[in-house]
């Protein structure tokens, strides 16, 4: 599925952005809907697994187990998935972080 998409295209920013609910609320919400709503039934069917294992990917880290702090995890997860994905769109970078950083606070 990776190969589909560019890591570093606007849709897939967007989706992962309407995904986790980044910008729209106080704290992450994913929801497959938005998706669907946004780009229809059969683009989303494409994107959602792609996202998802971004997410896994995203969380696999070990940052919060070893960082001092929230920025220290933050940055360590970043660099990591980073080092998995090289060419990643940073706003796919910032959503994960903000949903990595809520759920381990």
């Amino acid at each position: 599925m990776a190969e589909t998409y560019n890591l570093n295209s606007r849709e897939l920013s967007e989706a992962v952005r309407l995904w986790t609910g980044w910008g729209q609320g106080m704290s992450p919400s994913r929801n497959d809907k938005r998706l669907v709503d946004r780009f229809g039934k059969d683009v989303a069917a494409e994107l959602l697994p792609l996202i998802k294992s971004l997410e896994t990917d995203f969380y696999s880290s070990d940052a919060r187990f070893a960082a001092a702090n929230f920025q220290e995890m933050a940055k360590d997860a970043s660099e990591q998935f980073k080092q998995k994905h090289p060419g990643i769109a940073d706003e796919i970078v910032k959503a994960f972080v903000w949903c990595h950083t809520f759920d381990f606070k």
